[in-house]
């Protein structure tokens, strides 16, 4: 819970950055800054994101120093981790004036929505979302705030040359991101 309140306020930083200008007047701001939030809600994830997101918008407009007299809302909605379901939440969430999307968890749902919030210049922050080919270069809105899953392959590797195994077999990996890190973890080794 504290990597995804950390990556909240990190994400809250930039926001606020961004909203102001790096600007001193107060009368530009805007009263209330929205946010959206798309995640699975009956997920482990989800429940413990759906906490640490509420407590740290408490602490945002608990603190007047921080958007000095900014109101920070965040409008939660549930992605049922489905694609589809994501997407059409997404363009929802574009019908108002939401400035910044927090989630997906599900990498599959991320390369959807980042489709959508490239087109729309919208940032899209996901705390959980692992996929490496979720990069900068081709989805510029995208900030993902964990470790790729190269960074646990090249730990499973690691494992496996410091014990010198020559076999692995993989027990499941049936996903179309899943499959370059068969090849990754199977491959031979140094």
């Amino acid at each position: 819970m504290d990597s995804i309140r950390f990556g909240c306020w990190v994400f809250l930083f930039c926001l606020l950055l961004s909203t102001t200008g790096y600007s001193r007047n107060l009368t530009s701001r805007p009263a209330v800054v929205n946010i959206g939030a798309l995640f699975t809600f009956e997920s482990s994830i989800g429940r413990v994101a759906k906490i640490a997101i509420q407590e740290a918008v408490k602490d945002v407009n608990a603190n007047s120093s921080i958007l000095r007299g900014t109101k920070l809302n965040v409008d939660m909605r549930n992605s049922n981790c489905s694609g589809f379901i994501g997407m059409v939440e997404a363009m929802r969430f574009m019908e108002t004036d939401v400035v910044a999307i927090i989630g997906p968890q599900s990498s599959v749902v991320a390369h959807i929505i980042s489709h959508v919030a490239n087109q729309l210049q919208v940032p899209l922050l996901s705390f959980a979302a692992t996929d490496p080919s979720l990069n900068s270069l081709q989805f510029p809105f995208f900030v993902q705030t964990t470790p790729s899953d190269l960074h646990q392959m090249a730990a499973v590797s690691d494992v496996v040359d410091y014990y010198g195994w020559k076999q692995r077999d993989v027990v499941e990996f049936l996903t179309r991101w899943g499959f370059p890190r068969i090849l990754e973890l199977t491959g031979p080794t140094s």
